[in-house]
């Protein structure tokens, strides 16, 4: 793994995080094989396969670009979350908490993504926080939304550095038909966004 320190790219800051190491040959091979059996890997973790739309034309998270939508500082974390989330909140208080929501396009669709970014007063609190959330149907930070979207938790993504947690989630924007493997995709992304 090589650390990849945070930088601007495209215009969005990227949060400092890890990589697999580059290969030695840049990741290419002259040998057929190899290439496809690349490629089929690569379908099967975007969930794709024979007869599917998602692949080749797939977005990666470098692929997005993003409309700024709604941004929300501070507040409760309690009152600011549902569930047993909620809960957890009320009994072990947030120090901060930055509330996101804009709208990331590969240039065929566009996904609705809600970001949270939730500080807690020790890394401990801050990984059990991250587990409770993890589960799906446990709850989560109220979502940021527009245009009566409402997030589902099946695209979700989590990240932890720290004693902050970023929770994500990306649904389909109005009038888009985004691949439920792209919308993911989105949503991972996301937890890699500085604050």
């Amino acid at each position: 793994m090589v650390r990849v320190r945070p930088h601007v790219r495209g215009g969005v800051n990227v949060k400092g995080h890890h990589r697999s190491a580059p290969t030695r040959t840049g990741g290419r091979s002259d040998n057929p094989a190899a290439v496809f059996f690349t490629v089929l890997v690569g379908l099967a973790a975007l969930g794709g396969g024979l007869g599917s739309t998602a692949g080749f034309g797939a977005s990666s998270p470098a692929d997005f670009t993003h409309t700024h939508l709604n941004r929300v500082e501070g507040g409760s974390c309690a009152e600011s979350s549902y569930g047993q989330v909620r809960d957890y909140l009320a009994a072990h208080p947030c120090t901060s908490l930055t509330r996101v929501l804009y709208d990331a396009s590969d240039g065929t669709g566009t996904a609705r993504v809600a970001v949270a970014w939730v500080t807690m007063p020790d890394a401990g609190q801050a990984a059990e926080l991250k587990a409770l959330v993890d589960r799906h149907g446990t709850g989560n930070i109220t979502e940021l939304t527009k245009d009566g979207i409402r997030f589902t938790g099946l695209r979700y993504a989590s990240g932890i550095d720290g004693t902050t947690i970023v929770l994500a989630q990306a649904e389909r924007a109005p009038g888009s038909t985004l691949a439920d493997p792209v919308l993911k995709a989105a949503a991972t992304e996301a937890t890699t966004l500085a604050r």
